[in-house]
């Protein structure tokens, strides 16, 4: 079936609830360098805010050490299963949508952990295309997620729309040239967003006049 809209979603804080998750995967690498475990607000925080020095902020290191990649990627992918969750009525939403619109992930996480979470939720298969950082030159807000999408799916600007929970989000969309709406569920804030949803039912009627 021949589709003509795109409708792009960030992942973490707008199809999965995983802040938790990572916190404690973030602390666990912590631990191993005898920091003090960090809370869960405060990595919402930083990940959402761009010009953000992760490294830094996470682990005192100036850039990421893979042995501490290592350590976080086997740590997720065991316990994160048991700790995420999809937000109410994503799955639903995400079926109604797909039989007008091309449905695309664009998240500043790797592709494969992504993949390995949307599996989980039963969810990846609503998808026809996933784009992680490594999968770019520069992440979001940078355009260039925005731009592969539209791409390989042959989308136009005005038929792309973007969702997202944060500025990062807020900002890719807006270097692109495509329309935006913040979910206000997530773990980030927006002050500038025109197209705001409070949950998913009131999100599905915006995205429904998309399409």
């Amino acid at each position: 079936m021949n589709k003509e809209a795109l409708i792009i979603f960030d992942m973490d804080g707008t199809l999965i609830d995983s802040s938790a998750a990572m916190t404690n995967s973030v602390n666990y690498v912590r631990h191993s360098l005898g920091l003090e475990p960090i809370g869960q607000k405060y990595l919402e925080y930083h990940i959402n805010q761009p010009d953000q020095h992760l490294p830094k902020i996470f682990y005192n290191t100036e850039a990421y050490d893979p042995s501490h990649r290592a350590l976080f990627k086997e740590h997720y992918l065991e316990n994160s299963p048991s700790m995420i969750s999809l937000y109410p009525d994503v799955e639903a939403m995400l079926y109604q949508l797909s039989q007008k619109a091309y449905l695309a992930v664009a998240t500043n996480a790797s592709d494969y952990f992504a993949r390995h979470m949307l599996e989980k939720m039963g969810i990846i298969g609503y998808f026809s295309d996933i784009v992680g950082a490594n999968n770019v030159d520069v992440p979001k807000p940078n355009p260039l997620m925005v731009y592969h999408l539209m791409q390989t799916l042959k989308c136009e600007p005005s038929k792309t729309i973007l969702v997202g929970d944060s500025i990062k989000d807020e900002g890719a969309a807006l270097n692109a040239g495509i329309a935006f709406i913040f979910a206000g569920w997530g773990y980030g804030t927006s002050e500038t967003a025109s197209l705001r949803a409070q949950n998913i039912t009131e999100l599905l009627s915006l995205l429904e006049t998309f399409i």
